[in-house]
Formats: structure tokens, sequence, C-alpha cells
């Protein structure tokens, strides 16, 4: 590498940059003025320390995104998007303030990849020194085949994350995974044990990425969270809320080799703040009360290599201080790494 490239690759792993994920909920909707004190996104934009914004959900054409954002645009920042084959669906987009290159749509060519090219689902660049990606995990619901979709897409992810982390890369995975790992992650954890988002097979997929931390073991059907009469759910590799789902070789192997106990990837809000026992939450629903009262789940992370986690410094969610000054049903969450 020459000596001024070289220069260049060192000063951008040693300056302090700090990454933002959100699920817009509808990029046009985000940036629409709700109230004269609630202007939409775009005002955040403006304001926030963050240089890379990973979007989910935007559910616009690269077109529409480009005219909702013009004004951020104009000012500077960079966009690359991965839209959904299925229109107003899903999306994912990447916003930096630096130059974005390498762009890569989809999980490549691991098995299972074909179904989700084309889902709006996961984009990954390199900018600011660093691989970012955006996922945006289908929502699922139990009893449905949409959760038998959800489980085939952590299927066909947890093979691409083992990818990503094989190359020794500083890189962040930022976005809407739908998943509470643990019980401190949702406010109202023993009623949603059969609700998808909290089911044991999805919470055992995060064990598989992120092991248990800061647990010794899982809290997947101990004590706790059995209660007297056990998980309603049942156990880990029932698959409950599948409908067809029939638990493939790569499912198989995840249960097997249980949690991760030397994990490639690490829960950056959760490392920095393991003694939180109440969130921070990320989601709350538009309906009744639920932002006034804290009844949140916390289904949005930032997931960091080794390399990027042992630079990170402070984790938060970027909660609006009222329920009338939010622009989206997710709040940001942000990381700084040094």
């Amino acid at each position: 590498m020459p000596a001024a490239a070289s220069g260049v690759a060192l000063w951008l792993c040693s300056m302090s940059l700090t990454v933002a994920t959100v699920n817009v909920n509808g990029i046009r909707a985000a940036v629409k003025h709700r109230n004269e004190n609630n202007h939409g996104m775009l005002p955040w934009l403006e304001e926030t320390p963050a240089d890379v914004v990973l979007l989910q959900e935007v559910r616009a054409s690269e077109a529409q995104t480009e005219e909702a954002l013009a004004p951020a645009l104009a000012s500077g920042w960079n966009l690359v998007q991965a839209e959904a084959a299925a229109k107003g669906r899903a999306g994912v987009a990447v916003l930096s303030r630096h130059g974005i290159t390498d762009v890569r749509i989809g999980f490549g060519d691991v098995p299972g990849a074909g179904e989700f090219r084309d889902s709006g689902r996961w984009i990954q660049a390199r900018t600011a020194g660093i691989t970012v990606a955006s996922v945006y995990l289908p929502s699922g619901t139990e009893n449905t085949v949409r959760q038998d979709e959800k489980y085939r897409f952590l299927d066909v992810m947890g093979l691409w994350l083992d990818e990503c982390a094989s190359t020794g890369d500083q890189m962040v995975v930022g976005g809407d995974w739908n998943i509470c790992h643990r019980r401190a992650d949702l406010k109202n954890w023993r009623p949603n044990r059969k609700k998808s988002g909290f089911l044991p097979d999805e919470r055992a997929f995060m064990d598989s990425v992120f092991g248990t931390y800061p647990d010794a073991v899982s809290q997947i059907g101990d004590a706790t969270d059995s209660g007297r009469t056990g998980n309603p759910a049942g156990p880990v590799g029932a698959f409950a809320g599948a409908v067809d789902y029939t638990p493939s070789e790569v499912a198989r192997a995840r249960l097997t080799a249980g949690p991760a106990r030397d994990p490639r990837w690490f829960d950056v809000l959760r490392r920095l703040h393991p003694e939180q026992t109440e969130g921070p939450y990320s989601w709350w629903t538009w309906r009744g009360k639920a932002f006034d009262t804290g009844a949140g789940w916390r289904i949005d992370y930032q997931a960091a290599t080794a390399p990027l986690m042992e630079r990170a410094v402070r984790a938060w969610v970027d909660k609006a201080p009222d329920y009338d000054l939010r622009w989206s049903d997710h709040s940001p969450v942000m990381a700084e790494y040094r």
C-alpha cells in the first residue's frame, strides 16, 4: 500500500466514528412534518452525531428515497440502498457522511441465499474505514408461514455472519433483528413467550451469535423462564410457531452447538450496559400508551466483530423525549467507536 494511502487508512481507523441504526417505518413517512414541533427525520439527520446511519424498512424505490432525503443528500450524506422486489415492502439502506464502496446486497452464495436475494433485507458496504451492514429480519407471526420464513432467514443469516466474521474485518451489522434476546429486552416478557420475537428458537439463535453474556448460561428454559408449568412455547428445537418449517442441517448444527462459547459477534449496547435490567428499549407500538408507560422491546441491535468492539466506548438509544416527537415507532440505536 502506498504511504499516503496507508496514512489515510490509519487515520480512518483511529478517528472517532459514530454509527446509528434505525427502522424508519417508511422513509417517506419518516421525513414528513407531523406537528409544529416535530418536523420528522430530516432535522434529526442535521443534528445527529452519527457518521453512518443504517436504515431499515425504507419501503420505497431508490428514486423515492433520494427524493425524501434530498436535503440531507445535498448537505453531504451519501446513500446506497437495497429495495425489495415486492413494492412498498422492507428495504434497507446505508447513509454515510463518507464515501461508500464495495456494496453487496444479499447473502452471497451461502445455502438458501437465493430466497432472500431480492427481499431488501441485507446490504453491506465499506465506509469510514470499516464494513457496515444494514439488516431487516422478517418480523414473523407465530403459527403462520411468516414464521417459517423467519426461521429460514435465521439459517441463511447465521451462515453469512460466520463468513463475514472470518474475514477479520472491523464490521458492524446494525438493524431491526425482530428478536428480543433476554428477558431484560422487553418489558412484559412473561405473556410474550409464545409470541414471535421472543420464541425459544429465536432466542437460541441470538445465543448462537452473541453467547449468553452477561449470564453464565442461557436464560432459555431456566427456572425463571419456565415458571411452575414450563415455557408455554416448549423447548429449544421445537421451533414454536412454525407451520411447515423443517429444521435444516444448519439449524440442527446450531442446536447441537448451543450458545456460542467464544462469540465472534458482540451485542455492543449490552456489552457496554450489562447491568441494565430494562432495555434500553428501541421499539414501542404506536397503539395505546406503550411509549408513555415504557412497555418497549429491544429488537434493534448493533453487532460488532471483535476488532471493532474493542473500539466501542459508548452506546445508547436516542429516544424522543415525548410521544409526539417520534418520527418512527423505533428509536435510533447509537454507538461510538474510537
